[in-house]
């Protein structure tokens, strides 16, 4: 199953998931207007009679309940509404400092980050819930923007490099295809269901107050009764949250193994974390309070010991069949695992070392990503995307093992990151370059005048391709900034790209990046959604798009011409619509930004026809410039389609 399609279902599911919460809430509001009816019934009203429909009653129940219900699922959804970060902490999450000389820790933002890179996504902010020895692992956040990766302590330090890489792997595949949206809307939801028995609790303490002031009696009596009713029903409901919770959680934990693998290229990976879960005495049980609200999130069941779970509440597949599926050939047998050691052995640190520097050397050896790259293929471009690959992921490994140390250590800090990303922005032209240098000097921020500077001769000579990854790699230290801070330092990324009162493709293309990752976290904005359902309504920011492409890669009218036929003739073959070629005062940035804008808010199967046009228009002439790489990460990164490297070293 591609991208688009897991996009197409987290849709779905997150409509079957409302419907069955409405359900749950329906099923509320019938059980307490019933509780309160024969309350009134007994309570012994004048002779009122029992009514199985009283209009009044009934709307006063729904409105009270949905108030509960819906104020408490919106405190929970607000409280969650700061990303990753904040469900990391909640769980008791330390978050890994990038400049760590911990040798576990640095492997595991190594693997995360060579992860990220590979996926075409903004490195998420890494947490260990130190005291936990168990193995297990989490994604959390509402979009790629904000997410957080967690993993416990037993996580880091009993499993090897690939073992890791596959559980990261596999935490990934719920960032990509929409699985961790959906796992954060649950978690609000079913706090809303809670919020009824909270106050069926209250009401019960309420009763033992009044008892002990002075004692009314029936009144008394009813309150309890009611209390005690009010409780057992949002118990009972919550049962059914915690039921449509596990059933959403275990066939999606199948579908993140089956990518770990397609990932990493290495079934043994993830298949050799869930054996060391099966023979290790803490399993992947958790002590953390929020383990319950938050169970289907992580990699492991957080309660139950091997051969224990409970079949209608567990969230996910029972540990065997998981294994089974992921190597056939497995004996049954658990190794044994005797907990967390207490140092490392230090072959394996030399070993890890040198792993590291091997790469490093490899790829200064291969040099730089070439200016044009013959054979792109597509069809391999659109397939990847949301996905990736041995390749990529070795690819990966040598985007970040080209940058200069001092320009990654930069990127892993707040105000380095900021420095780095000016750092892109500063003019050739010397004299352009000399007044962007004084303007710099307003800046606030500690150290970011000089850091930048030191860094923009080392990234001169950089190929935009690896300008952008290194973008990615310094958003969450930019995401450590204050709100005024990040607006201060949004106001002097724009004034740097303005001072040649022109923006350029690779300026354009950063700016989209920043803006949809970072004003989305600072400015809490919410996902698109889907507005646009048929090409027919978007026929103009389509042949905008393709015009663009065509123009980029072909100077020559008739070249650039004959380039935008290639793309449209296949959306007008699939779809039945007109595309008409633009004239360039039609396809300026602005133009280019307002089609993007709409797009995002388009279904996942159209943006998936828009890129597979834009790839074909791109290689109309079987050739991809730097121009036309870095225009299709514009496209795809800002219509919420992570696109992984596709520009390789000669």
């Amino acid at each position: 199953m591609d991208f688009f399609d897991h996009q197409e279902k987290a849709r779905s599911r997150s409509h079957h998931l409302l419907f069955l919460f409405l359900l749950a809430v329906a099923g509320m509001i019938l059980s307490i207007y019933l509780v309160v009816e024969a309350g009134l019934f007994f309570g012994g009203e004048g002779g009122r009679n029992f009514s199985w429909w009283n209009p009044a009653v009934l709307g006063g129940t729904a409105i009270a309940v949905v108030a509960v219900v819906g104020l408490g699922s919106g405190y929970k959804a607000l409280q969650l509404s700061g990303g990753g970060p904040v469900v990391a902490k909640e769980l008791g999450g330390r978050r890994i400092d990038a400049g760590t000389t911990d040798f576990d820790e640095r492997r595991l933002l190594n693997v995360v980050e060579e992860m990220a890179l590979a996926a075409g996504l903004p490195t998420p902010e890494v947490y260990v819930l130190e005291d936990e020895k168990s193995i297990n692992a989490f994604a959390a956040g509402n979009s790629p923007s904000d997410a957080a990766i967690g993993v416990t302590r037993g996580c880091m330090k009993l499993l090897s490099r690939e073992e890791l890489q596959g559980v990261i792997a596999h935490e990934f595949s719920h960032i990509l295809h929409g699985d961790m949206r959906l796992n954060t809307r649950l978690i609000g939801l079913l706090f809303g269901i809670l919020c009824i028995s909270i106050l069926g609790q209250l009401l019960l303490r309420m009763t033992a107050h009044v008892r002990g002031g002075r004692n009314n009696g029936n009144a008394v009596i009813a309150l309890l009764l009611f209390g005690a009713a009010v409780w057992a029903i949002g118990s009972i409901g919550l049962l059914f949250g915690r039921m449509i919770q596990a059933a959403v959680s275990r066939q999606r934990e199948f579908l993140a193994d089956a990518s770990a693998v397609q990932y990493t290229r290495n079934p043994s990976g993830i298949s050799g974390a869930l054996k060391k879960i099966g023979g290790l005495s803490a399993g992947s049980r958790l002590r953390t309070p929020m383990a319950e609200e938050a169970s289907h999130l992580f990699f492991g069941n957080f309660r139950y010991a091997e051969g224990q779970s409970a079949s209608l509440f567990a969230t996910h597949p029972p540990l065997p069949e998981r294994i089974q599926r992921l190597d056939p050939s497995w004996d049954g047998q658990f190794p044994e695992i005797r907990g967390i050691p207490d140092a490392r052995a230090q072959v394996d640190y030399e070993a890890q070392v040198d792993y590291e520097a091997q790469a490093k050397q490899n790829l200064a050896q291969e040099g730089h990503v070439r200016h044009a790259m013959k054979g792109f293929a597509p069809e391999a471009m659109v397939s990847s995307i949301g996905s990736t690959s041995g390749e990529q992921l070795a690819l990966g490994q040598k985007l970040r093992g080209v940058l200069p140390e001092e320009v990654l250590t930069a990127a892993h800090e707040a105000n380095g990151a900021q420095a780095v990303v000016l750092a892109l922005l500063m003019a050739q032209d010397e004299q352009l370059r000399q007044g962007e240098q004084e303007y710099l000097k307003s800046v606030r921020a500690p150290g970011v005048y000089e850091k930048t500077l030191s860094l923009s001769g080392l990234l001169q000579g950089l190929h935009s391709a690896h300008k952008l990854y290194l973008v990615d790699m310094a958003i969450p230290a930019l995401r450590r900034l204050s709100p005024e801070e990040y607006e201060e330092f949004r106001q002097v990324m724009e004034r740097l790209m303005a001072s040649d009162r022109q923006i350029d493709l690779f300026e354009f293309t950063l700016q989209r990046v920043v803006r949809r990752h970072l004003d989305i976290y600072f400015k809490r904005l919410p996902a698109p959604g889907i507005r646009f359902r048929n090409l027919k309504s978007l026929t103009t920011e389509t042949s905008v798009l393709l015009t663009t492409l065509a123009q980029v890669g072909s100077r020559e009218p008739e070249a650039a011409a004959q380039a935008f036929r290639v793309g449209a003739t296949l959306v007008e073959d699939s779809t039945g619509v007109t595309l008409t070629e633009q004239p360039p005062e039609a396809c300026g940035l602005k133009n280019i930004d307002e089609a993007l804008s709409k797009y995002d808010q388009a279904t996942p199967l159209l943006k998936k026809r828009l890129l597979f046009a834009c790839g074909k228009t791109a290689m109309a002439d079987e050739l991809l410039t730097n121009e036309e790489a870095e225009l299709l990460r514009a496209i795809a990164d800002s219509i919420g389609c992570p696109i992984p490297p596709f520009v390789r070293d000669p």
